[in-house]
Parts: structure tokens; sequence; C-alpha cells
């Protein structure tokens, strides 16, 4: 299979749902943290649970932001390896660090995710996403 780099536009709206995912976990909202998931989505968390569709995925994002384990984490992502595979297909890596100031030092990232998003209605969403804390 053959990729190529998607089109400025589709580009920005995948940049704008990695903004929204990192401010949505910044702000402890889980909502808008997922905003841009796909009802039949799996996530894989940090934690190495496999979520299994949105309303799974809402929920363990509000226990785990409300009072759970990543209550006082921040994170700050950065977007990378970003491919077309079909119109309608695009894969993407993200490097997360704990704070900005640890990616400007060139820190190495804390966390990766691999993100399928899928085009549907005219829209991107997230469709499959696999974080993996990256051992020190």
């Amino acid at each position: 299979m053959t990729s190529t780099t998607p089109d400025h536009r589709d580009l920005e709206q995948i940049q704008t749902i990695v903004r929204d995912v990192q401010e949505g976990f910044n702000t402890n909202d889980a909502s808008l943290m997922n905003a841009h998931l796909a009802d039949d989505a799996i996530v894989v968390n940090a934690r190495g649970a496999v979520l299994f569709g949105r309303a799974a995925i809402q929920k363990a994002s509000e226990d785990a932001l409300a009072a759970g384990y990543l209550n006082e984490s921040t994170a700050y992502y950065e977007l990378s390896d970003v491919a077309g595979l079909s119109a309608d297909v695009i894969v993407a890596r993200k490097n997360a660090w704990s704070t900005k100031q640890d990616a400007d030092d060139g820190d190495p990232p804390e966390m990766n995710a691999l993100y399928i998003f899928v085009k549907r209605g005219g829209r991107w969403l997230i469709w499959r996403r696999q974080n993996t804390i990256v051992s020190s």
C-alpha cells in the first residue's frame, strides 16, 4: 500500500483534533477530549486497557480525569508521521510529554500514540488509538 501526504485542509482538521484531545486532557474535560471519536472507536489507553466504543471511552476518560490517575496530569502533543492511506483514512503518530518545556528541551517523549482517522459524513474522526508509555 502506498501512502500519500494528506491535503492541507485534511491535515489542518487532524491537527485540530489532536489539539482538542490535548486541551481536553489538560483541562480535565472528557467531552472535549473525546469530541472527535467515532461511535465505533477502539482506544488502548495509557494503562493498556482496551476500550470499545465511544460511550465506554467517554466513561473511562471521565473517571480517570475527575479523580483518577490522570486528574493531576498534563500533556503536550506533537503530531508526526501523518500519512493518507486512502481518501478517507489517515494514520498518524503522536509524541507526548508532560509539558511543552520538556519537548522544547529535547527530552525524549514520555508516550507515543498511533492514531487511525476515518472520514465520515464529511468530517475526520478518531477510529483507533493505541497509547504506549515510553519506559526510561
